[in-house]
């Protein structure tokens, strides 16, 4: 076998099936390992940055290769032994043999690289949020059925790279380990049943997915099983569960026929307890239903809240706007420090959530509507053509916090959001490259970014939250 030396080629002879010896320079924001091999970037499947590694090139592009390790030369400094057994596997946790504090550091940077190079904001942020909870931190996981190469049902997360391949989970680390307890003894049942996992090529089976939640605040759990179709075994799972697990409170089943790839049902049956459970978080106490949006990190969740809450600096006299505001996780802390705050969410089952909260918690002063945002923004708001729906006291509009999902802000929202003109924008984000592009175009014309601060609320993903302060300007 030649050695390292004798295999490593030049970028123009970097084609699929060459090795390569090269030295990992960086941690790409998604999460994958970075080299340059004559000014050439390669992606490196396997490596950490500062690893010395022997790859093989698997693709190669115009502008970059992407490559696999097959063997670790010499391990960077900030190497850590992998907790979970499933790390070389799971899509998930690709850095958990990162030591944390590089993992804050390489976030903490990408943030600052998305909003320069996609925005064009040039900007140091503030020290990232550590988690204080790296493992065992997730209230929510979805976990996929499907079948390993022999046909046996498999009940766990998915392969890296594939969407349609899974693994049998023993435990997941970053989940709560009741989470993975459920998990085997839903498996156990669903092979001892003989039911058939969902295909997603042939579009055609019974289980697609197990979705377990837990209060981390009050120990109550919900499993939300999803399925094509009801069958009877369903009940013997729930007493089962039930009997196994006495801090289950909800067991729920959603029946989907829909091909999309989400754990989400169009007819909902409870088969245990109640349609809810309760977490609470900053002060509050909130329902969760087996389709609404909660912070998956409970911990991390309240201290984003507290840093959306510094970049909007009430005073309790202003009237806000919270527009995506899911089941009113931000809406109604924000609540009890303004005048009076709405919420626009397109969602009809957050909304219900959200006033339900609302009733629950006591708060009076917060106000929902179950619309678009561009449409709400331009026909409620008066902001562009105006439709049938009742104008709002534009003016009046002090603050705005913004939480949109990763495709970020429809550009018409970001011009409507600039003819509003509220004194205070924040906009909490889950995907830096898609707020890079939106500062740009609010930074444009009418506001300044103050501040931005990534929080950690995924320790051991390539996964950044962040939120940036932004305040109206208007030049002379």
């Amino acid at each position: 076998m030649n050695s390292p030396e004798e295999t490593a080629v030049p970028a123009a002879g970097l084609r699929r099936g060459a090795q390569i010896e090269v030295e990992v320079e960086d941690l790409a924001f998604g999460g994958r390992a970075l080299s340059r091999v004559e000014g050439l970037v390669v992606f490196i499947e396997g490596a950490l940055p500062g690893d010395r590694v022997l790859a093989t090139i698997y693709r190669r592009k115009r502008q970059y290769a992407e490559a696999r390790a097959e063997r670790i030369l010499r391990p960077a400094t900030t190497r850590v032994d992998a907790r979970c057994s499933h790390v070389a596997v799971c899509g998930g946790c690709r850095t958990q043999d990162l030591d944390y504090a590089e993992q804050l550091r390489h976030k903490e940077r990408q943030v600052e690289e998305c909003l320069a190079h996609l925005g064009g904001v040039r900007t140091t942020a503030r020290p990232i949020i550590a988690a204080p909870s790296t493992f065992h931190y997730r209230n929510k996981m979805e976990y996929s059925f499907g079948r390993d190469p022999d046909g046996t049902l498999t009940l766990g997360l998915h392969r890296r790279g594939f969407f349609d391949r899974t693994f049998d989970l023993e435990r997941c680390h970053i989940a709560t380990p009741i989470s993975s307890e459920i998990v085997v003894a839903a498996r156990e049942w669903a092979r001892r049943e003989t039911l058939t996992p969902y295909d997603t090529r042939r579009n055609s089976g019974l289980l697609r997915y197990l979705v377990v939640r837990e209060g981390i605040r009050t120990g109550q759990v919900m499993v939300n099983l999803v399925a094509t179709e009801r069958h009877p075994s369903f009940a013997a799972l729930a007493e089962e569960l039930h009997r196994r697990f006495p801090a289950i409170a909800s067991i729920v089943l959603n029946l989907t026929r829909r091909k999309a790839q989400i754990a989400l049902g169009e007819e909902e049956h409870v088969l245990f307890g109640k349609a809810t459970i309760e977490e609470r978080l900053g002060g509050l106490t909130f329902e969760i239903s087996s389709n609404s949006f909660f912070q998956t990190n409970t911990e991390q969740g309240e201290r984003l809240l507290e840093t959306a809450l510094e970049g909007l600096a009430l005073t309790g006299t202003e009237r806000v706007l919270d527009v995506y505001s899911g089941t009113g996780t931000f809406t109604l802390p924000i609540a009890g420090r303004a005048r009076e705050v709405v919420g626009i969410e397109s969602s009809e089952a957050a909304v219900r959530d959200a006033e339900r909260n609302a009733a629950r918690n006591g708060i009076s002063n917060a106000r929902f509507y179950n619309e678009d945002a561009m449409e709400s923004l331009r026909d409620r708001f008066g902001l562009g053509t105006r439709g049938s729906g009742a104008p709002f006291d534009r003016p009046e509009i002090d603050a705005v916090l913004v939480d949109p999902p990763r495709a970020g802000l429809h550009a018409g929202v970001v011009s409507r959001l600039i003819h509003l003109g509220a004194r205070r924008l924040v906009y909490v984000s889950c995907n830096p490259s898609t707020l890079g592009r939106d500062l740009a175009l609010l930074c444009e014309s009418r506001y300044r970014l103050t501040w931005v601060r990534p929080v950690d609320m995924f320790p051991h993903t390539p996964h950044i939250e962040c939120v940036a302060a932004l305040e109206r300007y208007d030049p002379t």
